[in-house]
């Protein structure tokens, strides 16, 4: 009998994913794409997967939305319309209980023209579009077959459009394109208005400053929507949460945390119930939350709010017991394989191409398994000494960050200070699991309070500036300043090292003045033209100019910055200023240096 290689897949995914205002939307939108997928692969059947490759018969949690089969080319066509149907069955299955949870649990009203509205927008071949192509396999013609294949998809990828549906009325807040939900002759705000009497701000904004279409109610009232996904707060304010944890601050925590519950009273929630210490989202680590305003908007309103100042004496207490304040910043980490289709071709010319794909398949697959445990490892790593501090399991830790973890694509969010531990941590993993391989990452850095889809937008571009480094194996950062300010820098992470961890810690133990950063930016610009030997000399002058007595060895920093600036040059495009290329070394370690003293700073501009 002849066997086939089946390509399934289905879109669209990105708009899909980037479509959140709140963490939590991100974490359900990606888990429902890869929910989808995992019911479209195990329906294909896991004896017959190659890509992803399942690891003792069991496939990852985080399905990635391509799959690639060796079947029976008489079941081909057959098992891909039952792929088809699992995967939309599976949709339906969360649009159900979205529905339950909002109509039912919630007592949101509904109408003919809610229905008609829920009925539209969740139909599945409204939202998704499903592709595949089976290509026959000749003996000993795998490659040729899995390469015949993949053009075919892309062609047929290419050759369809999404049926156009025209959305009337006041649209929702998520897409900004779609219908919001609501009932005949009611605005879309009174009725949304009224939805967040029924439910926590946890769900939904009050009066009616977040209107949500069908696929947004999903998101936020599905099945997935019940496991509690911290906030962008919550992440900005993880380290300081454990420094106000450990044994020598916990009391000063307790001490707020009553001062915060008697304040707030019945309008306050548990974001995090499963933290017995401190259960409520991090937005109440931050002073500035501590308005009547504020709270109005975030809790629906504040039971005591003569008790507010008592709160906010606590809270400052409790900086002072921990010796810092959570940092207003957080980060967004997209990660990806570099070259995985030129990786894969090459693979199709070895000599068994079908056994280096399966093989290349396990490892990715083994990776994703090792990626929770990764971030969580990096977190301890990271954190100070804390004495009585009782740690969870590196995986358990991990999860808290990771949004989708699909082997060769990860995406996560991490406090400022372990942004780039934890993405130059999964790069050296990936290395390491997948034999010839390499990944770059791309990472935004973002106020909590920022709006989370120009966060991941900004981690995008972030991602395609370090995939354009040469040879890749890079990361860029691209830090969005409260203040307006937008600054990217890239580097190799071979070149990069340990060196960006050297100059925050020389920032933060006061090694370094933080002058250094600002006068080698000033600098910058005009010695980056001159040869190597002057602005080693210029480095040289600047680290002895603003160097304390805590600094040993001063000549080993300026050799190590001076090196990371050759490397520089040929990672970051010249300049051209009349006519002449002028490298951008120096100027791109200026950037890296303010934002090694941003992350020393906490944040502070």
């Amino acid at each position: 009998m002849t066997d086939a290689i089946l390509i399934f897949t289905f879109s669209p995914i990105q708009p899909f994913i980037a479509q959140a205002r709140r963490a939590a939307d991100l974490y359900v939108g990606s888990q429902i794409l890869a929910q989808m997928a995992q019911a479209a692969a195990q329906t294909i059947g896991p004896q017959y997967l190659i890509y992803p490759a399942p690891l003792n018969g069991t496939l990852s949690n985080d399905t990635p939305n391509v799959i690639v089969a060796r079947v029976p080319y008489n079941q081909a066509e057959v098992l891909a319309n039952q792929a088809h149907e699992a995967l939309e069955s599976r949709w339906l299955s969360f649009v159900h209980s979205a529905r339950k949870e909002l109509l039912e649990q919630r007592g949101a009203p509904a109408d003919d023209t809610w229905q008609a509205i829920w009925g539209r927008q969740t139909q599945p071949d409204h939202v998704w579009q499903v592709f595949w192509v089976a290509v026959p396999m000749e003996p000993g013609g795998y490659g040729q077959a899995y390469e015949t294949a993949r053009r075919a998809l892309d062609a047929v990828k290419h050759s369809r459009a999404f049926p156009q549906v025209e959305e009337p009325g006041d649209k929702d807040s998520l897409s900004g394109a779609r219908e919001a939900l609501h009932l005949s002759g009611q605005k879309a705000r009174d009725y949304w208005a009224d939805v967040s009497r029924k439910a926590t701000a946890a769900k939904i904004r009050p009066n009616g400053r977040e209107r949500l279409d069908a696929i947004g109610a999903t998101k936020r009232f599905c099945e997935l929507a019940n496991q509690p996904f911290p906030s962008t707060s919550t992440i900005a304010s993880a380290d300081f949460r454990q420094r106000a944890k450990a044994a020598q601050a916990g009391t000063g925590l307790a001490l707020y945390r009553s001062a915060v519950e008697e304040a707030i009273g019945s309008f306050l929630y548990a974001a995090r119930p499963y933290d017995i210490v401190w259960p409520y989202d991090g937005d109440l680590l931050f002073l500035e939350t501590l308005t009547p305003k504020r709270l109005e908007d975030s809790y629906h309103g504040i039971e005591h709010p003569e008790f507010l100042d008592e709160a906010r004496r606590a809270l400052r207490e409790l900086y002072k017991a921990v010796g810092a304040q959570p940092s207003p910043y957080y980060a967004v980490i997209v990660f990806d394989g570099d070259s995985m289709g030129e990786h894969i071709s090459a693979l199709l010319r070895k000599p068994d191409p079908e056994a280096a794909h399966r093989d290349f398949s396990r490892c990715l697959s083994r990776f994703a398994q090792q990626v929770p445990a990764i971030l969580g490892q990096t977190f301890r790593r990271e954190m100070p000494d804390l004495p009585g501090t009782v740690w969870d399991s590196d995986e358990v830790i991990g999860r808290e960050f990771l949004i989708y973890n699909g082997g060769d694509d990860v995406l996560a969010l991490a406090p400022l200070s372990m942004a780039l531990p934890m993405a130059q941590a999964l790069a050296q993993g990936f290395a390491a699991t997948v034999p010839d391989s390499h990944a770059s990452a791309g990472i935004a850095i973002a106020h909590h309070l920022y709006p989370l889809d120009a966060a991941l937008q900004a981690a995008r571009a972030a991602e395609k500036a370090a995939k354009a480094v040469p040879g890749k194996a890079a990361v860029a950062v691209q830090v969005l300043k409260r203040s307006g300010e937008t600054v990217t820098m890239r580097s190799k992470w071979e070149s990069l090292g340990g060196l960006f961890n050297e100059l925050m810690e020389h920032f933060a133990r006061d090694r370094l003045s933080s002058r250094f950063a600002y006068d080698l930016s000033s600098r910058a610009h005009i010695v980056t033209a001159l040869p190597a030997a002057a602005r080693q000399a210029t480095l040289k002058h600047l680290v002895e100019r603003h160097k304390t007595n805590l600094l040993t060895d001063p000549g080993a920093l300026v050799e190590s910055l001076a090196t990371w600036t050759q490397a520089l040059d040929d990672q970051k495009p010249p300049e051209k200023i009349d006519g002449v290329d002028i490298p951008q070394g120096l100027a791109e370690l200026a950037r890296w240096a303010e934002f090694a003293r941003f992350v020393a700073q906490g944040g502070s501009e």
